[in-house]
């Protein structure tokens, strides 16, 4: 679409505004590309952001195919970066051209591969881009598409309509409004007031800037000026002129007695109920004017025992819509930077607990996080039990952790149990007087204040997140419960990632060792003694492997039962990790059958630590030997030794495996080392020749295992 000539800046920012407001879009961010003809690339005019972070990704996606949507001349609806919906509108104005961005929603599902090369291109983490992901609101292509339809259409009405109007918000009244006596002088004053505050980058700066034009302009007995607090619940009230500089406050809820549409810039009587509100104005008559932008409620200017005429209250009109107007866009501006300030210390704290090692110190951190960003003093975080009926305290502040952790907490019981039920966040000003609550304030607590947020992993609940005491004791506030609303969204992915990684390593060891006895299985085993060889064969180090096999345990099985029998198991593994050293590796191979092996080891020391091993069994009562004499445990023992006795896994384990069934049938309870010749006999060798492989210390394996032992 094209339309005439092309209007300036401050009316596109306009243009964005009026378009923000509609209710389809309050989710969305806006950025307005031209391209003028002296200019071969579009170049972004002004923007109204939504999220920060949503409206990077979107700029980075578009921008560099602005020439090609707008080639096409219809809007477009794209999908991107791992769900990331936005669509494009491409316009004219006379010789200029447009493309309007829309962006600010996701799809339900998001493709973690896109997000994660998403996350990796700007040199962060997945898990730091959940946060914000799981916070954009959702929507479907269908309604996206609806959305862009809608708003092309808006915009084709809107540009049509344009036209050169003043840089401020408010037209000026004619000549004929105004009455030739009093036009020039002050109509021209008020212009000044307009552009002076058309400059104004604070609340501060524009209020003053209003209450000086008031003054100055216009003969009020008495003036005031009222403006909404940070909360939204009340209204402070100023003296501007011939009034106390501080006049009290109005609630939220009566506000209607200045602002009322009948009442709006005519002069009423200061009745009672006015009075009744704010009693610190004595007056007869009244003239408020609202300080409204866009049906935001911003506060009004009050002239007392003044009776203005037709134009003067024009004029005020005029300067109370330029007010309001310049004060909306300062506090959304705020509110924009406040945002984004959370976001960018969310982004840090991700980091932080990215570096977390255990759940123990991911909970302490998460707590400590959480107290900083509201000043809280005391707290604690629950989590629900696998059953879903009770709770466990897992970390506190300001309270000794096992004392809490033997309080019972049942789900829907207590206020903390009410959030893990309803999945709705607490803020209770007043324990005592709210209504919710209705208890008595504990002792151990210095205030009646506290805020439960539930942490939340989409729909399931997984805990709640207490907090309470302010440093300066004041009651937490709406600000405080959305800065943990935030953070909490992003602690509750924090110890899902946390709980997934130690299930992985937990799944991981079990798929390394024996369920029953703790050690390594045998294919473990395999692969570690292949890379002990390798390491062996590149270092020029000894290698001894040593197979214990329990003599007559079937036997003893039998007789005394499988419980037993796998408590003689457990025992005699315990009795082998003590007689060897923490770099040894042992392992159950089979049934009755372990295997050890010693890196750095020679046969004739490995002999040494066979023989420990043989008689630490020999001497052990297993349980129930005591009842049937006639059946001992006890071990047979083999021994093979790289690189004499072979020089990859299946030769030293056939080697050792022959050994120890030699010793099995030359009597039991004994060992017997691998034959390197055929006259070699059971019992240990003599120490190798020069030209063998290196072997550890003997006196510096002896320490470390009877060290190990102790």
């Amino acid at each position: 679409m094209t339309v005439g000539k092309g209007p300036d800046k401050r009316t596109f920012e306009e243009l964005l505004a009026g378009l923000k407001a509609l209710p389809s879009l309050a989710p969305y961010s806006l950025t307005l590309y031209c391209r003028k003809p002296s200019r071969s690339e579009f170049e972004n005019c002004c923007s109204v952001v939504e999220d920060a972070l949503c409206r990077d990704v979107a700029r980075q996606f578009f921008e560099p195919n602005l020439e090609v949507y707008f080639q096409e001349g219809t809007t477009s609806v794209c999908r991107y970066g791992g769900g990331f919906f936005g669509f494009v509108i491409p316009f004219s104005i006379g010789s200029e051209e447009f493309c309007l961005v829309g962006d600010g929603v996701r799809d339900d599902s998001i493709d973690l591969w896109q997000l994660a090369a998403l996350a990796r291109s700007g040199g962060g983490e997945v898990f730091s881009l959940f946060p914000y992901v799981e916070s954009l609101c959702t929507a479907s292509l269908a309604e996206v598409e609806q959305v862009a339809q809608e708003l092309a259409r808006e915009v084709t009405q809107r540009v049509e309509k344009f036209s050169c109007t003043p840089s401020y918000s408010a037209p000026l009244p004619s000549s004929a409004e105004l009455g030739e006596d009093e036009c020039d002088p002050r109509l021209s004053a008020v212009a000044r007031s307009l552009e002076e505050l058309d400059h104004a980058n604070t609340v501060t700066e524009t209020v003053g800037l209003c209450c000086e034009a008031l003054v100055t302009h216009f003969n009020a007995p008495k003036t005031a000026i009222a403006l909404r607090d940070a909360s939204g619940s009340s209204f402070e009230v100023s003296g501007v002129w011939g009034l106390p500089d501080q006049l009290g406050s109005i609630p939220a809820d009566a506000i209607h007695l200045f602002t009322a549409k009948d009442r709006q810039a005519k002069t009423v009587i200061y009745d009672a109920q006015m009075r009744e509100v704010l009693p610190a104005v004595q007056a007869t008559v009244c003239t408020c004017f609202p300080l409204r932008c866009q049906d935001e409620r911003l506060g009004f200017v009050a002239l007392f025992d003044a009776a203005p005429s037709k134009s003067t209250s024009l004029l005020i009109s005029m300067l109370a819509s330029a007010t309001a107007a310049k004060l909306s866009r300062i506090l959304k501006d705020a509110e924009q930077s406040k945002e984004n300030a959370l976001s960018q210390r969310l982004m840090s704290l991700t980091n932080t607990l990215l570096q977390v090692d255990s759940k123990d110190e991911l909970y302490q951190a998460i707590l400590e996080i959480a107290a900083e960003l509201i000043d809280a003093t005391q707290g604690s975080v629950m989590l629900i039990d696998k059953d879903g009926q009770n709770m466990h305290i897992v970390f506190t502040l300001g309270m000794t952790l096992n004392i809490a952790r033997c309080l019972p907490v049942k789900v829907g019981k207590g206020i903390a149990g009410m959030v893990a039920q309803s999945g709705q966040p607490l803020l209770v000003n007043d324990v005592e007087k709210d209504s919710r609550v209705a208890m008595a304030n504990r002792l151990r607590f210095k205030s009646k204040s506290l805020i439960c947020m539930p942490l939340k992993l989409k729909d399931k609940i997984i805990g709640v997140l207490n907090l309470s005491d302010k440093k300066n004791l004041a009651p937490f506030t709406d600000a405080d419960l959305q800065v943990l609303t935030s953070f909490a969204n992003l602690a509750s992915l924090m110890i899902e990632r946390t709980e997934v990684l130690e299930e992985s390593e937990r799944f991981e060891q079990l798929s390394v060792t024996d369920a029953l006895t703790g050690l390594y299985n045998r294919r473990f085993l395999k692969n570690r003694l292949e890379e002990e060889l390798n390491r062996s064969i590149r270092q020029g180090l000894n290698l001894t492997v040593i197979f214990i096999d329990l003599d007559f345990f079937k036997s003893y099985n039998d007789l005394c039962g499988h419980l037993a029998g796998d408590e003689a198991l457990r025992i005699t593994a315990e009795i082998i990790k003590a007689s060897l050293r923490e770099m040894d590796i042992v392992a159950r191979y089979g049934g009755e059958e372990f295997c050890a092996v010693l890196p750095g080891t020679s046969k004739v020391e490995a002999m040494i630590v066979a023989e420990r091993i043989r008689s630490e069994i020999e001497r052990e009562i297993f349980p129930g030997e005591s009842e049937i004499p006639q059946v001992r445990l006890t071990a047979s023992l083999g021994v093979s030794s790289f690189p004499e006795d072979g020089r990859t896994f299946t030769a030293l384990v056939h080697a050792s495996d022959v050994a120890l069934y030699e010793a099995k049938a030359s009597g039991r309870n004994r060992i017997v080392a691998a034959r390197t010749s055929p006259g070699q006999k059971e019992m240990p060798a003599p120490a190798p020749p020069s030209g063998m492989a290196k072997t550890l210390d003997f006196n510096a394996y002896l320490e470390a295992s009877v060290g190990a032992k102790g």
